[in-house]
């Protein structure tokens, strides 16, 4: 009988034993998974964040190029804006000159002169002292230029840069065409300076009226003008 207790007692001890064993076996292979599951996760988040880093490096490069383009690009569009300004100033700069020389055809208000021939020439006086010479025309012209004329016609004939006006005769003669009086030379400008200029007191008109010449001064509303032709 004490032997068998003997044998039980020693069981028992090495059941103890064995099961302490075990039980700590299995409690050191549940802490150790844990660790190395953590150290995995903490290398594929290490991953995960150097991959994201990476990806806001190239966004923000990105951004910044396109706010570079951006800048180009409004830089550029004002450039344009600028050169198209200046286009357009001298394309109108052009009109207004081809305007003036007669390559296009011009409208707009002004005045007119009409002169003729005295009525009354007394028998005793020389004609030609009564009747209307180049030189009324040519004075007529050259006032209503420094007046701001843009365009100038005789009888309806434009008058060009190189444009002549004589006389021939009783007949004045502009550009080898031959008009009689009266004469009317119609100026495009602005009407009231035209006609200040020329009734300043000892100014045209009273140099033709001194000599002896008929003077008719008028507005217009609207006076046209054709182009140079050939």
């Amino acid at each position: 009988m004490k032997l068998r207790g003997r044998h039980v007692i020693f069981s028992l001890v090495l059941f103890v034993f064995g099961f302490l064993i075990t039980f700590s076996y299995q409690q050191t292979k549940n802490f150790t998974q844990p660790n190395e599951l953590d150290e995995q996760e903490w290398e594929r988040d290490f991953f995960y964040r150097q991959q994201l880093i990476q990806f806001e490096d190239k966004n923000n490069q990105l951004q910044r190029e396109i706010d570079q383009k951006r800048q180009d690009i409004l830089r550029l569009e004002r450039q344009l804006s600028a050169e198209a300004e200046e286009i357009e100033i001298a394309v109108d700069k052009k009109t207004k000159l081809q305007l003036i020389t007669g390559e296009l055809p011009i409208q707009g208000p002004g005045l007119f002169v009409t002169v003729r021939d005295s009525e009354y020439i007394p028998s005793e006086e020389n004609v030609n002292q009564y009747i209307v010479h180049d030189r009324h025309i040519q004075l007529i012209i050259n006032e209503m230029y420094s007046a701001g004329a843009e365009a100038i016609a005789i009888n309806g004939q434009r008058i060009f840069s190189d444009s002549y006006v004589y006389c021939v005769g009783p007949v004045i003669s502009v550009d080898g065409i031959q008009y009689p009086a009266p004469f009317t030379i119609e100026a495009i400008g602005d009407p009231d300076t035209l006609q200040e200029s020329l009734e300043m007191p000892s100014g045209v008109i009273d140099i033709l009226l001194n000599d002896q010449i008929e003077v008719e001064v008028g507005k217009k509303q609207t006076i046209e003008m054709g182009a140079r032709i050939g």
